[in-house]
């Protein structure tokens, strides 16, 4: 049913377009990619990849009076070779497919199809209608309704653990652009039982603020609390100060229990995290633009969880030359993990990780070479090191078109050694409902 809904609301959004086709606008987004892998696994047998995957997305802006739009993306992988993924040779998916309209009052719009919602704490994939006003004295409404875009099914399971219906919405208040205050939710409806996992209705109601009483300053972040565990579920907070205009210093702090934020608790069954855990995030970051074509950062993160604890902190520098044409950079991050802090059987998650990289653009072609390596403080499966080298070069036939690929190769504890190559075709354009360029 839900995917006989999708295709109607999206044969209907394609008939909307020849109505105004003179006055229309439409762009074209495309991305063809053949990957090329030599996979040579542990204990397992080597396999040579080469799944081709199409993305596609497509645009049209002033249908109907102007106001009407319709916004479609997707994409399907065919496996020349080995599969690439789980067992099946073809696969797809349709991202998301919506008509829009835009009212010309209160700054108020609604879409229907498949896209996504963020508003506040809520983040969903929907099938269904979104709806968005501006009121009066600073307060906004949002609402939406229908169902949850389903995935996967679970392992042994007929399907992904999500529920048949979802609804949701924020109201909000906003006090001269310095100040904005949320409350939203959202109701997810009918989940289905599980045989092998446990799991339950996905549902939140939070609270969101945005402050910045100074253009130096500025506060942001949401709260969220699961009325089913009756617990809360996430806490997310940032803020930023530039007390000068080449200095800026952050601090961030996040709390999850991660089985009251996510929808469902079946990726916990038989895995080494408890859903009841709570886990933790405080550090902070400094960044300074010494001049304009040279910057440098600094962080500190600390990680709190039940099973161990963990530090990661490192430094980072950013170069640019020749009118932003040539970009790179330079890195280096510590984790320090305490004893249990790795999940699985490894005695350490401790690694120092160094990172290089640098690109170059122009009119006719780009190229980039990026390296990351990571060095662990005990061995995994009797190796020291993961690293991988890749090499990018491409070649605009016109300012639409262009062909590039990628090569790679690299050792990790995994892999004994990997092989991987991508060539990718590219092609963006934009035009008006005449057929001329824009």
């Amino acid at each position: 049913m839900r995917m006989i809904y999708c295709s109607v609301i999206c044969s209907a959004s394609l008939l909307a377009i020849p109505l105004t086709a003179s006055a229309a606008d439409y762009s074209v987004d495309s991305s063809t990619i053949l990957r090329i892998e030599n996979r040579d696994i542990v204990g397992a047998k080597k396999e040579t990849l080469l799944p081709v995957t199409q993305f596609l997305g497509f645009d049209a802006n002033n249908l109907a009076n102007g106001n009407l739009s319709l916004h479609f993306s997707g994409w399907f992988r065919y496996d020349l070779s080995d599969k690439s993924y789980n067992d099946d040779d073809l696969n797809g998916s349709f991202t998301y497919g919506y008509l829009q309209y835009k009212f010309k009052q209160a700054n108020a719009d609604i879409r229907a199809g498949r896209f996504f919602v963020h508003e506040g704490i809520v983040n969903e994939h929907v099938d269904g209608l979104n709806v968005r006003t501006e009121l009066p004295m600073g307060f906004g409404f949002s609402a939406f309704g229908g169902a949850p875009v389903h995935t996967t099914h679970l392992y042994g399971e007929s399907s992904d653990g999500k529920g048949d219906t979802i609804y949701g919405g924020r109201v909000n208040y906003r006090y001269k652009g310095m100040l904005e205050l949320g409350a939203s939710g959202l109701y997810e409806g009918k989940a289905p039982k599980l045989k092998n996992y446990t799991n339950g209705d996905h549902r939140l109601v939070g609270g969101d603020v945005w402050f910045s009483p100074h253009k130096s300053v500025e506060v942001l972040g949401h709260s969220s609390y699961n009325p089913e565990t009756k617990r809360a579920a996430e806490h997310s907070y940032l803020v930023n100060i530039k007390p000068v205009q080449q200095l800026v210093l952050s601090g961030e702090f996040n709390e999850h229990r991660e089985g009251s934020y996510l929808y469902a608790w079946s990726m916990f069954s038989g895995a080494a995290l408890n859903p009841a855990e709570k886990s933790r995030s405080i550090g902070g970051s400094v960044s300074y633009e010494i001049t304009k074509n040279f910057e440098l950062s600094a962080d500190y993160k600390h990680y709190t969880r039940e099973i161990g604890n963990a530090d990661r902190y490192g430094t980072d520098a950013r170069f640019k030359f020749m009118d932003n044409s040539v970009r790179g950079g330079l890195g280096y991050h510590y984790l320090r993990a305490g004893k249990n802090f790795a999940i699985g059987t490894n005695p350490s998650a401790s690694y120092h990780e160094l990172r290089g990289y640098v690109m170059h653009d122009t009119k006719t072609y780009f190229a980039a070479i990026d390296a990351l390596g990571y060095f662990f403080k005990e061995k995994i499966y009797d190796e020291k090191s993961a690293w991988e080298t890749t090499a990018s070069l491409g070649y605009h036939f016109t300012p639409a078109l262009a062909l590039s690929g990628d090569i790679s190769y690299g050792r990790n504890p995994q892999f004994t050694e990997e092989t991987k190559g991508l060539i990718r075709l590219t092609y963006n354009f934009t035009f008006d409902g005449k057929g001329g360029k824009k």
